[in-house]
């Protein structure tokens, strides 16, 4: 599946620019990537448009670190708040040394702009504990709730779900750790927001409370799984 602009785009970013911040693949495959995923061959970068071989050029002076970021209300996830109004944080962003932010405007184009990031590193072993502990749970409380809704409509999008193209000297666990964050957050976000089958208020609540939490720690597997400081070990 080609990639596409989705709530795991920002993720898909980060994981091609750490290859590149980590010397894996080149700075041109890493231009091409991002203009793969994002579907823009430009950005805007100091007030100009520019394609991305440029933006990456001149940043490409000591940058060492990658980390993809999930804002949310009441939860910056290290973005100052200032600079949140700027971007649809729905599909994640990138941060390059803590320092320059990437993502999609609010009016549809992709910016970079300088702001501080205070994003603390994800261990990559206990996001995947946290993860693991969420879906037991999940599994167990949801048993008793109604589903089937939303599994027809689950069973529909794993026939095609896939995370991506990755770069070539992706490993093998952070490539099992990017499928598994993948898959468990897009059918947690179905399940959440297909309520159709859900004959009470206070049913849907907890089942809506339940699937936020098991979404947050597969997206958290994911931030741990593309950063570049785990990447490049």
């Amino acid at each position: 599946m080609k990639s596409q602009v989705d709530n795991a785009t920002g993720c898909r970013l980060a994981l091609w620019l750490g290859a590149w911040v980590a010397g894996d693949i080149s700075i041109a495959d890493a231009a091409n990537a991002c203009e793969s995923i994002t579907h823009s061959l430009d950005i805007t970068w100091r007030e100009q448009r520019m394609p991305w071989l440029n933006l990456l050029a001149e940043v490409q002076v000591g940058q060492t670190s990658v980390i993809a970021l999930f804002p949310s209300p009441g939860n910056p996830d290290g973005v100052a708040i200032d600079a949140l109004p700027e971007f649809d944080s729905s599909i994640g962003l990138v941060a390059l040394s803590s320092q320059i932010l990437i993502g999609k405007s609010i009016d549809d184009t992709w910016i970079a702009k300088k702001s501080a990031v205070t994003k603390p590193s994800i261990d990559f072993a206990f996001a995947r504990m946290q993860l693991l502990e969420a879906l037991t749970t999940a599994q167990c409380a949801l048993a008793n709730l109604d589903l089937s809704g939303s599994r027809v409509t689950a069973d529909a999008t794993l026939d095609t779900l896939d995370f991506g193209p990755v770069p070539p000297t992706t490993p093998k666990r952070v490539f099992d750790a990017l499928e598994q964050g993948y898959r468990i957050a897009t059918l947690a976000r179905i399940a959440k927001d297909d309520a159709i089958a859900i004959a009470s208020r206070s049913q849907n609540a907890m089942k809506a409370a339940i699937l936020i939490d098991l979404e947050r720690c597969a997206r958290e597997l994911l931030q741990a799984a593309v950063s570049s400081n785990y990447f490049a070990n």
